[in-house]
């Protein structure tokens, strides 16, 4: 406390008149551009599916035959589609009881057209069976054997991909149960949804499993899994009356680090059935973890995560490694309870279509960071509400990007998936709303939403009727600037002036985004505190109109006041202040007040010694919160005085690794020879890898000379935690962008590496030597691999070497692929191609 209040005496003292001059309204923001979706027509109601499929891992290949009940909702219908992709269909029949009659069909426009000798009629329920075999190139992945891994296959369905395995109605306003036999080689496992009824042995050596899902949920969310898994036994969480069992399914050797991982599982469901008034609906709830998986996917009761998951102790909390950030954007325990919480938004309640996907998506990621807040303090959510809303705003700010949470204009799923907009911004808006209506009222409403939307599909008018209902609220506003209208978010302008012989603080808000029909002024309810020599006072005031000026009382000067206290608003805002009140906010404020602070020193006042004196404070003082002293180090480099490197010289011997992981690259923003020198350092002797991971990101910006021998010796050092110093070596090495370096990027490409390593490989390779026409042969290679985040990439990658060669193969591709995410990005690849002017 004593050195707190002896640096405030020195900051008094300087000169109150630097400020930062009120910046130019920002340029207007652009929507994305897509075709014009509504909600998918059906002309079928499916009740249930029943699978007996044999899934050969050494052949690819996926045979057997499909059941479908279904009751028409047309009548006279005569013609049933099924979306169903490459596939060789053997016979298609009528089940009635035990009796079988075949029916006319043909396959066109990546459908199954079955044709019905009498018309249908709705309540008429009609069982169809279907036998088939495919090779599948979507929805189903196969991953060889190799001399390290056995053989894996694993399905991903979100996004409408599952017409690539099995003959469906695939898109997300359909639900049904489910029944999956599936026959596998023995030794493997194979895992689905719902509950295992039986595992048979067969004359032929295979085996066969038998999985029931009871409850309907959505095509998208059936699960598929084979590889040799055993299974780890949590503990059962207690729901009301219920017990709830939960497991884990792994690789042999991997029980220890799943254990620990996944070991808070079950607290995280008895949590998440009291917060949302709903308790958990369904009878288990299992999660795999799968090889070179595409992150995680909730997967009703059987939720697959990628490898990165699993964890010791000792282990970076990042849920894959981010080197270039001190501070993950997910944990791992984000992840985890972010799939969870889709056990009540998405699996319970669908969002009708893609274009409500926020009913999915944003929900889970509000309420993996509730959990961090329950588990972590209040303080942790705090800063990662702080995180998101600065990797929001620089994400648009770096694209121009904006759209509402729910938006209807797309050409493939992942155009809707863009993690910034629909994850980030899309909990920092149900915090907002939550700060609004408050916690009661807020969660009140949730239930209710939970409770008469249970197993149906929705969007936002569903949930704004529930929430107005619970609340008594008229939230049509709201939902117009954040949910269905507006896109953007408003960028204010604060100045304040106080009057003494008023005793009144006049406060100025001036809204200065651009005037556009999807981006207006904005009308929101915020916190304004007004600290005094007296205490503290908190104003609640109405932004409203273009411009929004008020006066509050303030019976004394005031040392600080704080415009959004909590920084609950999504927006941008600046307070014109001295450094005096800005070093106040800093040493005296709550968290979310010091880390805006935090921010304007840097930004507005980094010639200052002062504000480097306070930051350098914050850094050292292990008394503050680790995530203030983070954004501390990362302005101090910013600023890049000698004074700044000292102090992150002297964070880079915290106790602390996520505060050395901050300094290291803190001292990358900074460079000069003591930076390069502490760097060089930490890369070699730091025992924590994410420390070593940002030093060797940061080396690699900096562009020292004998950066490139230094980095490759990191390529071939064992990596505790998921090839972490590979990884950021290959980052580093990636900005340097030497041609030299294209033998080295080559040999990461191969399938043995991990898919992160080998995506690390290309993009540093595109960088250095984009004309090296190894690469250029390499990419069209990788366009066939089984990953199809790999295919994904390397499509993307052969658009930036604009070779006019390359352009007739990948219109080809965008014709033929199945995938509408991957036929995108190799149309944009042409289309990069056909545009580039050199």
């Amino acid at each position: 406390m004593s050195k707190v209040f002896s640096l405030l005496a020195v900051l008094l003292t300087f000169s109150v008149t630097m400020l930062q001059a009120i910046a130019a309204p920002l340029p207007g923001h652009s929507l994305p551009q897509g075709e014009l979706r509504s909600v998918r027509e059906r002309e079928i109601d499916v009740s249930h599916l029943a699978t007996d499929l044999r899934v050969n891992l050494e052949q690819r290949t996926v045979s057997g035959a499909v059941t479908i009940t279904f009751t028409p909702l047309r009548e006279n219908l005569r013609e049933v589609s099924l979306d169903a992709a490459t596939m060789q269909v053997r016979s298609v029949s009528l089940i009635r009881g035990k009796k079988s009659a075949a029916l006319d069909h043909n396959w066109r426009d990546r459908q199954l057209h079955i044709r019905f000798p009498h018309s249908l009629q709705p309540g008429e329920q009609l069982v169809v069976k279907v036998d088939y075999s495919v090779k599948p190139q979507s929805g189903l992945y196969f991953f060889p054997e190799t001399k390290l891994r056995s053989a894996e296959a694993w399905n991903y369905g979100e996004g409408g991909r599952h017409y690539g395995w099995l003959p469906m109605y695939n898109d997300t306003n359909e639900r049904f149960t489910a029944d999956m036999t599936l026959t596998v080689d023995k030794p493997f496992t194979a895992l689905s949804n719902g509950v295992l009824k039986e595992v048979r042995d067969n004359p032929d050596g295979s085996r066969s499993y038998h999985w029931v899902q009871d409850q309907p949920i959505p095509n998208y969310l059936l699960a598929l899994n084979v590889g040799e898994f055993i299974e780890i036994p949590l503990d059962d969480a207690q729901v009301g009356d219920r017990k709830i069992p939960l497991s884990v399914w792994v690789h042999r050797g991997e029980q220890e680090r799943a254990a620990y991982a996944f070991g808070r599982t079950p607290k995280m469901l008895e949590f998440f059935s009291e917060l949302f008034g709903y308790d958990y609906a369904w009878d288990k709830y299992d999660q795999v973890v799968l090889r070179n998986f595409s992150g995680a996917m909730e997967t009703t009761t059987m939720v697959g995560f990628q490898e990165s998951h699993l964890k010791t102790p000792d282990d970076p909390v990042d849920d894959g490694p981010y080197y270039d950030a001190a501070a993950p954007i997910w944990s791992y325990e984000d992840t985890i309870s972010h799939e969870l919480a889709h056990h009540w938004f998405g699996d319970l309640v669908t969002c009708r279509s893609l274009a409500s996907i926020f009913l999915n998506e944003s929900f889970a990621s509000y309420a993996h960071t509730v959990w961090n807040g329950h588990i972590n303090g209040e303080d942790d959510l705090t800063y990662q509400r702080w995180l998101y809303l600065d990797k929001y705003l620089g994400f648009v700010a770096e694209t121009g990007t904006v759209r509402p949470l729910e938006y209807f204009r797309y050409d493939a799923s992942g155009d809707m998936y863009t993690q910034p907009i629909t994850y980030l911004k899309g909990a920092l808006v149900l915090h907002m709303l939550r700060q609004i209506m408050g916690d009661q009222s807020f969660y009140r409403g949730i239930s209710h939403y939970l409770h008469s939307n249970e197993f149906s599909e929705v969007d936002s008018h569903d949930f704004q009727r529930a929430m107005e209902a619970s609340s008594g609220m008229n939230l049509n506003t709201f939902f117009e600037d954040w949910i269905r209208g507006g896109g953007g978010f408003p960028d204010i302008r604060v100045t304040s002036q106080w009057s003494e012989q008023r005793k009144q603080l006049d406060l100025s808000l001036e809204q200065v985004q651009a005037d556009l029909a999807f981006e207006n002024d904005f009308q929101l309810p915020m916190e304004v505190e007004i600290v005094t020599a007296t205490g503290s006072e908190i104003h609640i005031v109405t932004l409203k109109g273009w411009s929004t000026v008020v006066s509050l009382p303030a019976d004394s000067e005031p040392l600080m006041v704080n415009v959004d206290k909590g920084n609950w608003l999504v927006a941008s805002i600046h307070h014109q202040r001295s450094l005096k009140e800005t070093s106040i906010a800093l040493l005296r404020g709550d968290l979310a007040v010091a880390l805006r602070a935090a921010r304007q020193l840097g930004e507005d006042f980094g010639s200052a010694p002062a504000a480097v004196v306070a930051l350098a404070s914050i850094l050292g003082n292990h008394q503050a919160h680790w995530g203030l002293r983070q954004e501390a180090a990362l302005n101090l480099g910013s600023i890049g005085t000698k004074g700044a490197v000292m102090a992150l010289t002297r964070g880079m011997a915290d106790p602390d690794p996520r505060i050395r992981r901050a300094a290291a690259l803190g001292l990358g923003r900074a460079g000069g020879e003591q930076a390069v020198m502490t760097l060089q350092d930490s890369l070699t002797i730091d025992p924590d890898e994410e420390v070593a991971g940002a030093a060797a990101w940061s080396l690699g910006k900096l562009q020292i000379p004998g950066a490139a021998r230094l980095l490759r010796e990191q390529l071939e050092r064992p990596s505790a935690y998921y090839d972490y110093r590979r990884l950021s070596a290959l980052a580093g090495l990636a900005e340097l962008e030497d041609p030299k370096l294209a033998p080295v990027f080559a040999r990461y490409t191969d399938p043995m590496y991990l898919r992160e390593t080998r995506l690390a490989a290309l993009e540093a390779w595109v960088r250095a030597a984009p004309n090296d026409e190894q690469l250029a042969r390499a990419l069209r290679e990788l366009t066939r691999d089984d990953d199809a985040e790999v295919r994904g990439s390397a499509l993307e990658m052969l658009g930036r070497l604009h070779r006019d060669e390359d352009k007739a193969y990948l219109l080809k591709y965008a014709e033929e692929e199945i995938d509408p995410n991957l036929a995108k990005a190799a149309r944009l690849a042409a289309e990069e191609i056909a545009g580039f002017n050199p």
